[in-house]
């Protein structure tokens, strides 16, 4: 019987040790090792759908969807340890396969959104909106806004799970004010730079929700650009930021 399996190059596995972070997306495990002052790698290229199909695997696998038709595209395969890669081969199962390729399809949208980073800037100023949410004095300036008020509700769908939209809606009640006072604060020093902003946000929106429609995705992608573009100053002030343009209708519209 042919063999399907094509060797895989160096900086092809780099890239597949590289997407999942160097650890096993399975069990967690380094996939390296250092042994005489070398680093040795210790993964498996595998493939998801497999690469030499049985025929009991052909009519498994027969309803289930494919991330490619070629079984060697990098889209097909995922770098995992050999233990997790034996137990996914013997014996497949549908349950496993809808795991790994559910899996493997969000490295490649991450992969994607992330690529996206270069091509979607956001205005310096976004900065000094997280420096002001993080000032000592800022519990006397908050003035709650009403529940009665919020949009949140009406734009969540069944993707958004509950914890991620009260969050939300707390981030929406506590600060939104805050934050619009802050934006007509940029907006007199540099008119319509609010504009902008909030042109940019829905840009970096449009372009997630090209890639996944799932609302946590789109959120959590969101909190990750801002925070990527503004040096990780803080990751929370990201999520007030995102709760912001959620109520202002820029996101989830």
């Amino acid at each position: 019987m042919q063999d399907n399996r094509r060797d895989f190059t160096e900086n092809e596995k780099m890239l597949l040790h590289t997407e999942v972070k160097g650890r096993c997306p399975l069990c967690g495990d380094i996939l390296t090792h250092a042994k005489n002052n070398k680093i040795n790698k210790t993964f498996e290229v595998a493939h998801i759908y497999p690469a030499n199909p049985r025929h009991d695997e052909v009519v498994l696998l027969a309803n289930e969807e494919r991330l490619s038709a070629d079984v060697n595209d990098m889209k097909n395969v995922i770098a995992v340890c050999r233990k997790c890669h034996r137990i996914f081969d013997t014996p497949r199962t549908v349950e496993e396969y809808r795991k790994w390729f559910r899996l493997k399809k969000k490295l490649i949208q991450d992969a994607e959104v992330k690529s996206a980073y270069a091509v979607f800037n956001i205005e310096h100023e976004i900065r000094f909106v997280l420096e002001r949410l993080n000032e000592q004095f800022l519990e006397s300036e908050i003035v709650p806004l009403s529940y009665n008020s919020l949009k949140v509700d009406q734009k969540a769908n069944n993707t958004l799970p509950y914890v991620i939209k009260q969050s939300i809606k707390r981030d929406v009640v506590d600060y939104f004010d805050y934050v619009r006072r802050i934006f007509i604060e940029i907006d007199k020093n540099t008119p319509y730079k609010f504009d902008t902003l909030a042109a940019q946000i829905k840009g970096f929106y449009s372009k997630c929700m090209q890639i996944n429609q799932n609302q946590e995705y789109v959120y959590n992608a969101l909190v990750d650009w801002i925070n990527e573009k503004t040096d990780s100053y803080s990751r929370k002030s990201c999520e007030i930021i995102v709760a912001y343009f959620i109520q202002d209708c820029e996101v989830f519209s």
